[in-house]
């Protein structure tokens, strides 16, 4: 991709603070919302490729944990060179507690095409495709790019802390910062779908996973736990 962070956006550096239950103390205590640093690189990607595998809807449904030619690298490394993925932190840990995988993406940059060898993952993303294709943030908000993103995971022993919503909700300092207008995300779950909400992020583009699979994309999801995905914005001005 053709899109650097700017060198006058330090790296790596805080981009929101905030208090929550601690699960080992039952304190509340204070979180903070980060640059993921480089060092931390090998560690997110074997954390997409484990947990965020198993437990996210539409890989859960695809079984892409199961699958023997998915590779995190294919799917992640390429966006963390981006700089801008972001990481959440409890005061006085460096425990990962949740992160979230970001990117830039360009009206007039033709995204890369991976080499990709598992089929489920080639079918997932060009479900994801055609709904940010159906969902057109570029003409709808008259932008020629914004801040996108390949991945929300909190950590199951930090879910039902409200992490993945302050982790959104993070966007909008970062996304300032690099000099862009908004964010849109496919969220494909009931759960990340509310915590959108929650961050101020509005529906754009809705679709059930059954016609996912009836017509175009022609893309089935099977014992889906979600009846539909969304492509969600939030504007920073």
């Amino acid at each position: 991709m053709s899109w650097k962070r700017p060198e006058n956006v330090g790296f790596p550096q805080i981009w929101l603070t905030f208090d929550a239950k601690d699960p080992d103390t039952g304190k509340i205590v204070k979180y903070r919302v980060q640059d993921l640093p480089e060092d931390r690189f090998p560690e997110a990607l074997h954390l997409m490729a484990t947990e965020f595998l198993r437990d996210e809807t539409m890989c859960k449904s695809l079984e892409l944990i199961n699958d023997p030619n998915v590779n995190g690298k294919d799917i992640w490394l390429g966006l963390l060179m981006q700089k801008i993925s972001v990481v959440c932190f409890k005061e006085g840990s460096d425990e990962i507690c949740g992160m979230n995988i970001l990117e830039v993406l360009e009206k007039d940059v033709k995204e890369p095409e991976e080499k990709i060898e598992s089929v489920k993952v080639q079918n997932l993303l060009k479900a994801m495709n055609f709904i940010k294709t159906q969902a057109d943030p570029y003409n709808k908000h008259n932008v020629d790019k914004y801040l996108h993103a390949m991945g929300l995971l909190v950590l199951p022993k930090y879910r039902g802390l409200g992490l993945a919503t302050e982790i959104l909700r993070a966007r909008v300092p970062l996304g300032k910062a690099l000099g862009l207008k908004m964010t849109g995300t496919v969220f494909t779950g009931i759960a990340s779908q509310k915590n959108a909400a929650k961050a101020g992020f509005v529906d754009e583009y809705t679709v059930y996973y059954e016609d996912l699979g009836k017509k175009e994309p022609f893309v089935v999801f099977p014992n889906v736990t979600s009846p539909q995905v969304k492509f969600m914005s939030l504007r920073f001005d």
